[in-house]
């Protein structure tokens, strides 16, 4: 019998990836999701409202998913995945 094992990748994002997840984002079209989405846009990089202000700026390419809990909600509910890392 095989076994598989999840493993979490904490490995730096590429800026395509990253791109590629906003782009995921921008297909959800709901109204209020939109203005959620909106509000937390800047949050992981140390600018956003869900980040401390002691919190220090997070580049796209360190960011390994959604900046926030609130966007996490909102793509999961809307069935957005953030993009898989690219097989090595």
């Amino acid at each position: 019998m095989d076994v598989v094992h999840e493993v979490r990748d904490d490995a730096p994002v590429p800026v395509t990836r990253w791109v590629e997840a906003m782009r995921r984002l921008n297909s959800i079209d709901d109204p209020l999701a939109r203005r959620l989405l909106k509000l937390h846009q800047n949050c992981g990089s140390g600018d956003g409202v869900c980040d401390d202000s002691g919190d220090d700026f997070v580049a796209i390419a360190q960011r390994a998913d959604w900046g926030c809990e609130t966007t996490d909600i909102i793509a999961t509910h809307f069935g957005v995945e953030y993009p898989e890392r690219p097989p090595r």
